[in-house]
């Protein structure tokens, strides 16, 4: 316990590298990652249910024959942890307007779903694990050359998603779900549609600390953070901006670029340009994107 303590100080901290990332340090990292991510609420306390592990190639290496087992341990000890937090749920004192106390629960946002993913950062080294947590349903395959997603716990199965549709932001399982423009293109992984149903989307190659809606498995010469698309709720119009760092165009035409560096510091001006309905996206002459806004308000 007391090696376990200190893993988690350090953890937390990053003042101290890991030589080497054990199931055990793993499954203590996904834990503390499960207490920083609850969102409380008014009745209810919500548990993020997805969490990513990025770990330095050497240690995916060295883990991969143990991940399965290590993915069912990971989901007993979270799913241990909420019941123990729901075995002596709060009490909330009631407010002058109340009539009675109320009591909170915590309740995770679906089923445990553990990602083992590469760190390819410069700082990898140093950095050998990193868990981040959500409770979005991520894309069915991995796109960060890491084990594809396996949901712990009872799924039912999709009716609404083909192999080649990542949806990424609501529930699958939701045939209610407004979609407001597809993304239809080709990356080293093949042939893919990709649904738009919020209101703004972020497009790139994704890494630990940045988080894109679209992951795409393709050359480094696209950026991690890529570009964004962003849907205007009033008018129910399209916007795109350029955040990479070899340029995004739309039908031949360079975006202009919204990321400017100064001093090696770099700061979004917030550019961005309308989309139209139809279009076709390059992202640094690698990959090709067809864009088509589906719903008008």
């Amino acid at each position: 316990m007391e090696a376990m303590d200190r893993f988690a100080v350090n953890y937390l901290s990053g003042m101290e590298p890991l030589a080497s990332v054990t199931p055990e340090e793993l499954i203590t990292a996904i834990l503390i990652e499960f207490e920083k991510g609850i969102v409380r609420s008014y009745y209810t306390n919500y548990v993020k249910n997805i969490f990513r592990v990025y770990l330095y190639r050497d240690d995916f290496s060295n883990l991969r024959p143990f991940q399965d087992r290590i993915r069912e341990e990971a989901a007993r000890a979270l799913q241990e942890e909420l019941n123990r937090l729901n075995r002596s749920p709060k009490t909330i004192p009631a407010l002058p307007f109340q009539k009675k106390h109320r009591q909170k629960r915590y309740e995770p946002l679906g089923d445990w779903v553990i990602e083992f993913l590469t760190n390819d950062d410069d700082n990898a080294a140093e950095n050998r694990l990193i868990v981040q947590s959500d409770g979005l349903i991520p894309p069915e395959p991995d796109l960060m050359g890491g084990e594809k997603t396996v949901r712990v716990g009872p799924t039912a199965p999709d009716e609404n998603l083909s192999k080649t549709r990542r949806t990424g932001f609501a529930p699958a399982t939701s045939s209610n779900a407004l979609v407001y423009a597809r993304l239809s293109y080709e990356d080293d992984s093949g042939v893919h549609e990709f649904d738009i149903v919020k209101d703004a989307i972020k497009v790139g190659r994704g890494g630990p600390d940045e988080w894109v809606d679209l992951k795409l498995l393709t050359s480094k010469d696209v950026s991690r953070e890529h570009f964004q698309i962003r849907r205007d709720a009033t008018t129910g119009k399209f916007f795109i901006k350029d955040l990479s760092k070899f340029g995004t165009s739309i039908d031949g035409h360079r975006v202009p670029p919204s990321i400017k560096v100064v001093n090696g510091v770099e700061t979004d001006e917030h550019v961005e340009i309308p989309l139209p309905a139809k279009a076709t996206i390059n992202l640094a002459d690698i990959v090709s994107m067809r864009f088509k806004a589906l719903k008008k308000k």
